[in-house]
């Protein structure tokens, strides 16, 4: 993994743990991953040249979903079990939020498809739900981008799957198998890291 890539999550990570310029923050990260192109993104109400919602409408959207998937024990991508009737739903509900990511473009009718979307929900998410579907984790996992939630979640299901042959296969967990310094960065993330751009 490039420190690049390594230094936006950790930059993320405190400022969703202040509260301080979130929409900001999220905006800046996503738009250095790509996440839109070539449609264009939307911005906080302070920076947007486009019509309502701006980032902030999108993040207050979709909180309480987002609080649902960390409710009790939290989501984790490692486990089949944490696909649940009310995780499913709020994972429907995220992509539905996030396809108004962009506010402009041809690509997928103007909408945001799965990288932009599945990116969001992974920040916002501080890792749980993961890996963002770009075109490097899917030609790593040998699948088409998902173009709608139920096929993101079937997408995310397989990951799990393969991240438990991965365990059992090297009798470890995810978190053991990765370098220390991110020994506690959620399975979602961790999953990223070694599949996405500049994995290893």
């Amino acid at each position: 993994m490039t420190e690049g890539y390594v230094n936006d999550w950790q930059l993320w990570i405190g400022v969703l743990k202040d509260q301080q310029n979130v929409a900001g923050r999220l905006g800046q990260t996503l738009r250095k991953w790509q996440a839109c192109r070539p449609n264009r993104m939307r911005r906080p109400a302070c920076e947007a040249n486009h019509d309502p919602p701006y980032l902030e409408d999108l993040i207050a959207q979709a909180h309480p979903f987002v609080q649902a998937i960390q409710a009790l024990q939290g989501f984790d991508t490692r486990h089949l079990s944490s696909f649940t009737p009310k995780t499913e739903d709020a994972l429907h509900r995220l992509w539905c939020i996030f396809e108004g990511l962009s506010y402009h473009g041809r690509a997928n009718n103007g909408q945001t498809g799965v990288v932009g979307i599945s990116k969001a929900v992974m920040l916002l998410a501080e890792g749980r739900v993961g890996p963002a579907f770009d075109s490097t984790v899917r030609n790593n996992l040998g699948i088409r981008a998902p173009e709608n939630p139920d096929e993101w979640i079937r997408a995310l299901q397989f990951t799990t799957e393969d991240i438990r042959a991965f365990e059992v296969a090297n009798q470890c967990t995810l978190q053991a198998a990765a370098p220390l310094r991110f020994a506690n960065f959620h399975s979602g993330r961790l999953y990223d890291m070694a599949l996405g751009p500049g994995g290893t």
